[in-house]
């Protein structure tokens, strides 16, 4: 980070974080304010749509994954190229869009980045429930395993990190409406109780990295909804 760049991280409560971003948006004291902020939660808990109205609200850009109709077909085919195949293009589509979001955030504008999965993973990779994702059985999880504690550590980080909960009953209305064939696939339903491995990740990134974490509650609501609710919670805008 430049020495004009002051990083919110060292700033301790959210009102200070905007504030100060603020101040910097407008010239005032002559430095930049590092801003990037990266959603976390279960598949189809509504990040990518509040990662884009987060965005908006705020003045800044969103980065987010691509939707299923652009995916290739290796990945709908994990049964025949193998579940690493599939991991390995997940994150060669992702981590580049956490390194431009950084790269926005250290220019002093907003970054709104929809997943922060890539640096998350390394805190429940073959665990329960995500032996889905790459079992340890799997002759490419070696490979795997040194790939995410890697990750874990040189991937750039993210100043706010949002983790949006939810109940099973929401979530499950979330992915009935979304539809999307590699969850049910995957039988993604059945493994509810990765939103509690998730939030450990999230801790963890938070004790480690010194990221802050925010923990907003999902509801069946809209994504304009979600988003005003972090913007508050950050002191963006008045409750």
């Amino acid at each position: 980070m430049a020495a004009d760049t002051v990083s919110l991280r060292n700033l301790a409560r959210p009102a200070d974080w905007w504030a100060t971003f603020a101040n910097a948006r407008h010239g005032h004291g002559g430095w930049r304010v590092a801003l990037l902020i990266a959603f976390a939660g279960l598949p189809s808990a509504g990040k990518s749509s509040a990662a884009k109205k987060l965005a908006q609200l705020l003045g800044g850009d969103s980065f987010v994954e691509p939707e299923e109709d652009s995916w290739p077909a290796l990945v709908r085919q994990r049964e025949t190229v193998g579940a690493f195949t599939a991991l390995s293009w997940f994150r060669s589509a992702r981590v580049p869009l956490l390194y431009q979001a950084h790269a926005q955030s250290l220019s002093g504008s907003i970054a709104v980045l929809d997943s922060y999965y890539d640096v998350l993973v390394a805190r429940y990779l073959g665990e329960p429930p995500f032996t889905w994702l790459l079992p340890r059985e799997d002759p490419y999880f070696a490979v795997a395993r040194a790939m995410v504690d890697l990750d874990w550590h040189r991937l750039p980080k993210a100043d706010i990190l949002v983790m949006l909960q939810l109940d099973e009953a929401v979530w499950t209305t979330f992915m009935d409406r979304r539809g999307r064939e590699f969850d049910r696939s995957a039988e993604l339903n059945r493994h509810f109780a990765m939103q509690d491995m998730m939030l450990n990740a999230c801790e963890a990134a938070a004790k480690e990295h010194g990221t802050r974490l925010l923990l907003i509650e999902q509801s069946d609501s809209s994504p304009d909804t979600t988003a005003k609710r972090v913007a508050e919670a950050i002191g963006a805008i008045d409750q």
